[in-house]
């Protein structure tokens, strides 16, 4: 049994608190407002086609679904499943993140995705989209401090499915930036996003008992030159003296791999999909 005295909505509040807070305040949706960031991870993306084919592996979408794609990025999945699913409409808010997307959509001359630029907690319902959806999808986009409201809103915006992909284990950055943040900065605290245990244990405690398939994945962080990647690492760790970029010239050859002229971070990772069907949980999870 999931312990009920343990509040499993403020766990997670408090560890995506803290690790925004050791960002400087920056949260998920505004670490892509950079467009140079959010052009890299769409790079990632097409570098990464087994990636994508985890994230699709079995899920369930008809041709006359309506999809909701929840922090849709430059369009991760909402191509793909357009090309399967009547209509998809991606909720993103970062400026740049929705400029690459619809790029990628005009480039693609597909016509059946509609946009919104919004963070998911200031979404509303009724106004900004065309509900019910068949199928709600969050990947990778679960940065809200408050994930129970999140999901509820979930809940309400579909009709049949809700998809989650969220990390299990400790992904490869988080190592690499704990080892960053102590050499960088003398008994620095690297405090970590909450993982998928806690997404379970919450969900347990709505009364929704999901589905659960774990998968790794892989993608390659290119920088063209090594002085590109001490550049990057000194934006994440907002690096202005010269003996901390120091420091991280000294470190980052242990962290990244050399091929020719280019270095490459390797982000590597054990997730979660987590679903479930709302008619079989959506009357308690209230």
């Amino acid at each position: 049994m999931i312990d009920n005295q343990i509040d499993w909505n403020e766990v997670w509040k408090e560890q995506m608190t803290k690790h925004n807070e050791m960002s400087g305040g920056m949260d998920c949706a505004t670490y892509w407002d950079d467009k140079e960031e959010a052009r890299n991870y769409w790079k990632m993306v097409q570098d990464g086609e087994i990636f994508v084919s985890s994230l699709l592996k079995d899920m369930k979408i008809d041709p006359h679904f309506r999809v909701l794609d929840v922090g849709a990025g430059p369009g991760t999945l909402v191509l793909p499943i357009s090309k399967k699913a009547a209509h998809v409409t991606a909720v993103e808010p970062s400026s740049s993140m929705i400029c690459v997307l619809r790029e990628n959509i005009d480039n693609s001359g597909i016509e059946n995705i509609g946009c919104v630029q919004k963070r998911w907690e200031e979404i509303d319902l009724e106004n900004d989209l065309d509900t019910p959806y068949d199928l709600v999808i969050a990947s990778f986009s679960l940065g809200m401090t408050d994930i129970k409201a999140a999901i509820q809103k979930m809940m309400d915006a579909t009709s049949k499915y809700v998809y989650l992909a969220w990390f299990a284990g400790e992904p490869s950055w988080d190592a690499h930036y704990r080892e960053l943040s102590t050499q960088l900065y003398d008994n620095a605290v690297y405090c970590p996003m909450p993982k998928s245990d806690v997404i379970f244990n919450l969900l347990y405690q709505m009364e929704i008992y999901p589905n659960v398939r774990v998968f790794p994945f892989q993608m390659l962080h290119r920088f063209l030159s090594f002085e590109d990647a001490v550049d990057y690492f000194s934006g994440q760790f907002r690096v202005t003296e010269e003996g901390h970029k120091a420091k991280l010239r000294e470190i980052l050859p242990h962290i990244l791999e050399n091929e020719g002229d280019s270095w490459i971070l390797c982000h590597h990772s054990l997730n979660m999909m987590i679903w479930w069907d709302k008619k079989e949980h959506g009357s308690k999870s209230q």
